[in-house]
């Protein structure tokens, strides 16, 4: 089945915190975007696709704390520096009130999205012998 995306990633750093029952105490990291119904959170620290997490994050200076419940969604483990992905997790939120995705989105205003990753130059080819 093909995702379908609900809303407008935007690309904007913002500390988290991330709590799930492997670990001891809260994790704190740094989203890569946020939207109101999710996050990616880049790490080398990575959970298994669907672990159970509690987020709790501000936006700006001042801003609200929202603890929001979350499932991983998506693992991106990086394996060469020409992976054209930075490692780290997808992280949707579960159960938040249309209040909340309505404040967190009036937050977000004005935050562009994500740009695309430029990939890396292909490395050369040597495939040919030399003699």
């Amino acid at each position: 089945p093909m995702y379908v995306r609900h809303e407008i990633r935007r690309a904007v750093r913002v500390p988290v915190e991330l709590v799930c029952a492997d670990w001891d105490e809260p994790v704190r990291l740094e989203t890569a975007d946020l939207s109101p119904r999710g996050c990616f959170v880049p790490s080398r620290l990575l959970m298994e696709q669907g672990t159970p997490v509690v987020v709790s994050f501000r936006i700006g200076t001042g801003g609200e704390e929202w603890t929001v419940f979350g499932e991983v969604s998506r693992v991106a483990s990086w394996r060469r520096r020409t992976d054209p992905h930075e490692a780290g997790m997808g992280v949707r939120f579960v159960g938040t009130r249309p209040w909340d995705r309505i404040r967190i989105r009036e937050r977000l205003r004005g935050v562009p999205p994500p740009l695309p990753r430029r990939r890396p130059p292909p490395l050369p080819d040597r495939s040919f012998a030399r003699a």
